[in-house]
């Protein structure tokens, strides 16, 4: 059936049951037949076309009752109330057994092309460096009408946000796992070319927008985690950076790999303390930090911040003469040797 499915989509590009019924029965190499054990000869009656046609909506009928824990009819709007009970079944222990075992499918079959790309060797050359995002994926039915008070077809569908936009777009969010490599300056600079690798997507989540952001990234990089593929940075958007650290950055680190985060302009510059040390954009640095500097990213746009980086680094505890010599950060009352390494000029 899901074979079926899939033909029709990449045939057609509707995936309907009529359609899939067709391509099996109608179109396949005798080959394929035996593989998907499709009879050899294709139904000639009206009889035999109406019972092969059946079968397939069984076989539909089984595989969405295991994997739609609240049956609704979709083909017509439902009532608000009603439809905010189907959905909210959803979110329940059942709901949520039955959406893993979906994105579980739908996930797998994502990693078939990197399951290849690992077998033949295409892979050698990648450090496992990847990139996570959410993008939105549209859906053709109408959002909740508060005119009729009817829900949309999709009832767990949301609006999605991209990029800080006001305009939004009525749909599901897909969390993308993509291959990346990082490159140092020294290799920018020097104009070197990057491994070659296929930037195969090696992972896919499908769910309502703002929904189990890190969660469901989470999940994909345990499927990945699978194939036993080199961990090396995680790099992700700030719809990420605000997710709540059990959900998103703490899983993901013991999954073996290094986050590269950024901030939004209003959230850069002082964040915390830890110790002594200050926390400024998602990093420590001495407290005898000058407070101009520890301001200095904060509201600025994505330009300034990367250029006035390398001066927060100098500012770094792991540099610090002082904290390296007493296994410790010195507080603000301390003499400290960062203050001999003050770059002239603070802000640039």
């Amino acid at each position: 059936m899901l074979a079926g499915l899939m033909l029709a989509v990449y045939y057609t590009g509707r995936a309907t049951v009529s359609d899939a019924w067709r391509i099996l029965h109608f179109r396949l190499q005798p080959a394929a037949r035996a593989w998907l054990g499709i009879p050899e000869v294709p139904p000639s009656t009206a009889g035999a076309c109406i019972a092969a046609s059946r079968r397939l909506y069984r076989g539909l009928d089984r595989i969405t009752t295991a994997l739609d824990p609240a049956r609704c009819d979709r083909r017509r709007r439902l009532d608000q109330a009603e439809a905010d009970i189907y959905s909210a079944a959803w979110d329940e222990a059942v709901g949520r057994a039955a959406a893993n075992r979906l994105q579980r499918l739908a996930n797998d079959l994502v990693l078939v092309p990197v399951r290849l790309a690992q077998q033949r060797g295409y892979l050698r050359n990648w450090a496992g460096d990847v990139g996570v995002d959410a993008t939105s994926i549209p859906v053709l039915a109408n959002p909740d009408s508060d005119y009729s008070g009817t829900a949309s077809v999709e009832i767990t569908a949301g609006w999605h946000f991209s990029g800080g936009s006001d305009k939004g777009i009525f749909g599901y969010s897909a969390s993308l796992l993509v291959a990346a490599r990082s490159r140092t300056g020294e290799e920018a600079t020097k104009g070197r070319r990057a491994p070659s690798y296929p930037q195969l997507c090696l992972g896919l989540s499908l769910d309502t927008p703002t929904v189990r952001t890190g969660e469901n990234a989470v999940t994909v990089l345990k499927h990945l985690a699978e194939l036993r593929l080199p961990t090396g940075i995680c790099a992700a958007d700030r719809a990420y950076t605000g997710c709540s650290p059990g959900n998103f950055q703490v899983p993901v680190r013991r999954l073996g790999y290094r986050l590269a985060l950024d901030y939004k302009a209003a959230d850069r510059g002082i964040q915390g303390s830890w110790q002594g040390a200050v926390l400024i954009d998602g990093s420590l640095a001495c407290p005898h930090i000058p407070n101009a500097l520890a301001q200095a990213t904060h509201g600025v746009d994505d330009k300034t911040f990367r250029r006035r980086l390398d001066d927060l680094n100098l500012w770094s505890p792991s540099d610090c003469p002082t904290s390296s010599s007493s296994s410790r950060t010195p507080t603000p009352a301390e003499p400290c040797a960062c203050n001999a390494r003050r770059p002239g000029r603070l802000l640039r």
